[in-house]
């Protein structure tokens, strides 16, 4: 019998039945038009429940079945537990309301001879950044098996080592998705860089610090984003995997905003907001002879 993890998220941050979820990130998708043209060898996407952050999403999961994929690596961050490295799921893959997404069994191997990468189930259960990008997977990508990563502490000085081992299982046939929501504002997240005088300026000023974060990530600038976040204290709640991913990624390839709102332009909130966006990192041309 197959050993599956649990969704925990259907019917709270997504549809919870089959054809409802299925009908809601097509119809997503269905509305991410008109995109670049371009095949994507990763994606930052955010993680907030669908009615949030889903058509940012979209914009990403729409580009992803313009090329063969076969592998999904996961980069997400660890909201409840606290680690060094990441930390993996050794079981035989998710279930969702669509369904059994497996876990692709040599890209675990190959993961677990990475010293700063273990084994450790308790930090998944109650996780929802990794979760919540599975049933887009199952739609535009239907098959794909995922090595799944959550990402903790990643030290300055053992980035660059770590993002080259990861680089190296960047095939032509694995699509690498990174999970992250960009600024969160307010009290509630001990965050008010600026004050909440009304929601033009709270968007404008959103705006600005989160345009920073994105230049920065899109031109593959990881001391760039790195001084940034400690310069600001900016509340990028993915801000280690995405780190991560800039450590193997670099400036191979630039990446492109593809899509940017936040939650004050869902709910009218503006002393609360989480911003998200949609990046695209196109895939690298062959090298030259």
């Amino acid at each position: 019998m197959k050993k599956l993890h649990d969704a925990h998220l259907a019917g709270r941050w997504y549809p919870g039945e089959a054809a409802a979820l299925r009908r809601d990130i097509e119809a997503r998708i269905g509305r991410a038009y008109p995109l670049p043209n371009l095949s994507p060898c990763a994606l930052v996407v955010p993680h907030a429940g669908y009615v949030y952050s889903g058509d940012a999403a979209a914009f990403g999961y729409a580009l992803a079945s313009r090329r063969k994929t076969k592998r999904v690596i996961i980069l997400a961050p660890s909201h409840y537990a606290r680690f060094r490295g990441a930390v993996t799921l050794h079981c035989d893959g998710f279930r969702t309301p669509l369904g059994a997404v497996a876990i692709d069994r040599e890209g675990l191997a190959k993961v677990l001879e990475f010293s700063w990468v273990r084994e450790d189930a308790a930090p998944f259960g109650p996780e929802h950044s990794l979760e919540i990008q599975l049933p887009f997977l199952q739609v535009v990508l239907p098959g794909v098996a995922v090595v799944p990563l959550l990402v903790g502490e990643v030290p300055p000085g053992l980035a660059r080592q770590w993002g080259e081992e990861l680089a190296a299982m960047a095939d032509a046939e694995t699509l690498i998705v990174v999970s992250s929501d960009l600024t969160h504002y307010g009290e509630r997240f001990d965050y008010v860089p600026f004050p909440p005088r009304n929601a033009d300026f709270v968007r404008t000023e959103l705006q600005v610090l989160d345009g920073e974060a994105i230049a920065r990530i899109c031109l593959g600038d990881f001391e760039g984003f790195r001084q940034f976040v400690d310069a600001t204290g900016a509340t990028i709640c993915g801000q280690k995997p995405i780190l991560l991913f800039l450590a193997a990624h670099g400036q191979r390839t630039p990446g492109v905003l593809l899509r940017y709102y936040t939650s004050l332009d869902v709910t009218g909130d503006y002393e609360h907001v989480v911003s998200y966006a949609a990046i695209a990192f196109p895939v690298p041309p062959p090298p030259q002879a």
